[in-house]
Formats: structure tokens, C-alpha cells, sequence
């Protein structure tokens, strides 16, 4: 610890020393060291532990109060730099933590939710990659017979003898309505082109 200008406004922890009564136990204190404006000089005050000390730093001492060892954590937290007073106040603690639970809470209902949109897509992707199975396995057959039933309706249509039954072949291939077929066979046996 350095007595600099600029450590005047910062306090410390220091040990001191037992105010000399004999009901006080003969033990080294902490107490907080500090610059004093109106003596214009450092001084301590009482022990940490709330016993009574003599004034003035122990620097090379070393902390035998069992109380004091106790306290020190908090009083070193409380005199670092940067300490806000209600890191200890039990109220902002308590809503420090309750916003904490709140979060942590919101956390696993999103988790949860997460969960059950994973399930779903891999539910959907597990509908898709059956329906793919499906379609590939149609698709083969169908690549499969085409080359059979296009030879067989090319057959057909060379025997043909008129626009209709033409018509009516390429229809039952493609698909077309009879609809379709007749106006298609009207057309040419009218010599209209579409």
C-alpha cells in the first residue's frame, strides 16, 4: 500500500493493533485505513470484528482476530474499486435473483419450445424423405413401362383409320379428356391446325 495523492480517496484494510485492556484478547485486528482531511493525515478507526483497536496501521503485522478473518472477504469486496453499496443490499439481492429465476425460467420454456419445433421439422423431413422415397420408386416404374406403352400406342395408331381413333389413343397416353380428344380429331379432320 502506497500514501500517494492519488490513493487519498480510496480506503484500506490494515492490521492494527488491540486497545491495551486486559478483558480485550491479545490479537492482531483489520480495520480501515483512510485518509482523514480534517487531521490531514491517515488514520484507522475500530476493528472490523467491532472490537476496540489502537490508531494507527500494523503494516508488517499479521491478522490473527478470528471475527476480522471472518469479515475480510466482504470488507476487501466492499472497499475494491468500482463496489456499489447494493451489491449488499439484501432487497436488490433478492430482486437480483428473482429477475435471475425469471430469466432462467423464460430459458427453458424456450428451450422446451425449441424441443418441440425440432421434433416437427424432423418429423416433416422424415414425411418428405418417404414421399421422395414414394415418388423416385413411381418415377422408376413409370420410366420403366413408358417405353412399352409408347411402343404399344404407336401400334395402335399406325392401324388407325380415322382422325377419332388417332385421337383416342394419344389421349389414353397423355392423359387428355374426351373432350380434348374429339376436338383434336375434328380439328384435323377438318384440316384446321391449333
Amino acid at each position: 500500500m502506497t500514501e500517494t495523492a492519488e490513493d487519498l480517496t480510496r480506503r484500506y484494510l490494515v492490521p492494527v493493533a488491540r486497545i491495551n485492556l486486559p478483558s480485550e484478547p491479545d490479537v492482531i485486528h483489520l480495520s480501515v485505513y483512510q485518509w482523514l482531511p480534517a487531521f490531514q493525515g491517515w488514520g484507522t478507526g475500530m476493528a472490523i470484528c467491532g472490537h476496540s483497536a489502537q490508531q494507527g496501521a500494523l503494516l508488517k503485522a499479521t491478522v490473527t482476530c478470528e471475527g476480522c478473518l471472518a469479515y475480510r472477504p466482504r470488507y476487501e469486496r466492499m472497499l475494491s474499486p468500482g463496489y456499489r453499496p447494493e451489491d449488499d443490499d439484501p432487497e436488490v439481492l433478492r430482486d437480483r435473483l428473482a429477475a435471475a429465476v425469471d430469466e432462467r425460467d423464460r430459458a427453458r420454456r424456450w428451450a422446451v419450445s425449441l424441443e418441440n419445433e425440432n421434433r416437427r421439422l424432423e418429423d416433416q423431413a422424415r414425411e418428405a424423405k418417404e414421399q421422395a422415397r414414394v415418388a423416385t420408386a413411381a418415377a422408376l416404374n413409370l420410366q420403366r413401362q413408358t417405353p412399352d406403352a409408347a411402343q404399344r400406342t404407336l401400334a395402335r395408331i399406325r392401324e388407325a383409320r380415322s382422325w377419332t381413333a388417332v385421337w383416342v389413343e394419344l389421349g389414353q397416353y397423355f392423359g387428355l379428356t374426351a373432350e380434348q380428344c374429339g376436338v383434336e380429331a375434328r380439328s384435323r379432320r377438318l384440316g384446321d391446325s391449333l
